[in-house]
């Protein structure tokens, strides 16, 4: 009796956790179609110049729009070409044609306007947000997490389809103490119960959906860059950069950091430029550099202004030797009467793994100064899974693994049972 009834407990709690991953697959395979058909998706907020409405942490839900459907006062994401999205609210809107919007943006924690109207034809409009979702999915999205997922849900699914003995069903006894369903070859050879067995299948697809979720990351979504100022006697070094795109750098896209050069010396004087690297990812084989430089401050990819190409891109060890050498390499020469915003586009080709990054600087010097600035840290993101095909599929091969066991355990016991039979 006391058997019988942990038995039953252990079914019971058992079949509660099948449901709520049945539950759980379904909400899933919601966010999934809701993916593909109604192009919804998700993004992660790392600063805070949307706040309060949206603080630093947070996760947005967004679905891509039309930019002619969109009205001021919208909160939008878009799309920049070798740099994060960004993600402000709308004050401005300009007609351009054929369904193009010139949208002018500001963060909500911000003072003033972003630099130029971004010029789009598709955007990403926030439908709603949750604060401090972030982190949960980080967390969630770790590999480590990842496959304890796995192997629970393996498990589970391989518990489910295991075959039960008599004292296993939940209809074993009737009130009068007699077994039920035992009359006839095939009584009490212990299948598990239809709707088991169907809860079994969504838990599968639960793992399945869970897992492609969670390895198709939310993407990061920049709310502004970071602007610093260093200043010598007479030079002037302005720095922009998006430090989580470099700390994030993908092979074969291009991130940018900007440096404004500008210098006031007594009597008209040549200053020159200069670059210099350090780090591992400063190695033969790894990041690669290009300068264009514009006389006037740049409009997001556009220089409103002249154009003068200071480096062609190639590797950045070629440029300056080695990552310990310490050299600064000369780019070039401007007036002090003039000012250059030097657009620094920097590529990391593939083969490279998470943990290796590298430092740049920007250096100034002439008439009796010298200014130097550094961008932000140039990294591969350190969480995430590189193959993602490869993670699912050993995902279900785990799955299958527990559902095969499964099916032989049962196999042999009603084979065992079926040769133990009594004739009537």
């Amino acid at each position: 009796m006391h058997s019988l009834r942990r038995s039953r407990l252990a079914s019971t709690v058992g079949s509660v956790f099948l449901t709520l991953a049945a539950v759980g697959g379904v909400v899933c395979i919601l966010a999934v179609i809701a993916s593909v058909f109604l192009q919804v998706s998700l993004i992660m907020f790392s600063t805070g110049s949307m706040s309060p409405t949206i603080p630093a942490g947070s996760v947005a839900v967004v679905r891509q729009v039309p930019a002619e459907q969109v009205r001021v006062g919208d909160v939008v994401t878009v799309d920049r070409p070798g740099e994060l999205p960004i993600t402000h609210r709308i004050v401005a809107i300009r007609p351009v044609g054929h369904g193009t919007m010139a949208l002018t943006l500001r963060g909500d924690a911000n003072r003033e306007d972003d630099q130029a109207p971004y010029v789009v034809s598709h955007v990403r409009l926030v439908l709603a947000s949750v604060p401090g979702a972030a982190s949960v999915i980080v967390f969630a999205s770790n590999p480590v997490v990842l496959g304890a997922v796995t192997i629970a849900a393996a498990l589970l699914v391989g518990w489910a389809f295991w075959p039960r003995g008599p004292d296993d069903d939940d209809d074993a006894d009737d009130d009068d103490g007699e077994e039920r369903g035992g009359g006839g070859e095939g009584g009490g050879t212990g299948t598990t119960v239809g709707s088991a067995s169907i809860v079994s299948a969504l838990t599968t697809t639960v793992l399945a959906a869970a897992l492609t979720a969670a390895l198709a990351a939310p993407a990061p979504a920049r709310a502004d860059t970071t602007q610093t100022t260093v200043s010598g006697r007479y030079i002037t070094l302005t720095s922009i950069g998006d430090a989580d795109a470099f700390a994030a750098l993908t092979p074969g896209a291009p991130v940018r950091w900007t440096v404004g050069v500008r210098a006031d010396p007594p009597d008209p004087a040549t200053i020159t430029l200069g670059l210099s690297a350090s780090g591992m990812l400063a190695a033969p084989d790894g990041l690669r550099v290009s300068v264009v430089a514009c006389s006037v401050r740049w409009h997001g990819m556009e220089c409103p202004g002249r154009t003068i190409k200071l480096l062609a891109e190639q590797p950045v060890a070629s440029v300056v030797g080695s990552p310990s050498s310490g050299r600064v390499s000369e780019l070039g020469t401007m007036p002090s009467t003039e000012q250059r915003w030097l657009a620094v586009d920097v590529t990391l080709p593939p083969g490279w793994r998470p943990g290796s990054s590298a430092d740049l600087s920007i250096h100034a010097w002439g008439a009796g100064d010298d200014v130097q600035t550094s961008g932000p840290t140039a990294a591969l993101a350190g969480t995430g899974s590189e193959a993602p095909g490869l993670a699912f599929g050993l995902a279900a091969a785990a799955v299958t693994i527990g559902v095969a066991a499964a099916a032989v355990a049962r196999r042999r016991t009603a084979g065992a049972r079926r040769g133990n039979a009594r004739p009537r």
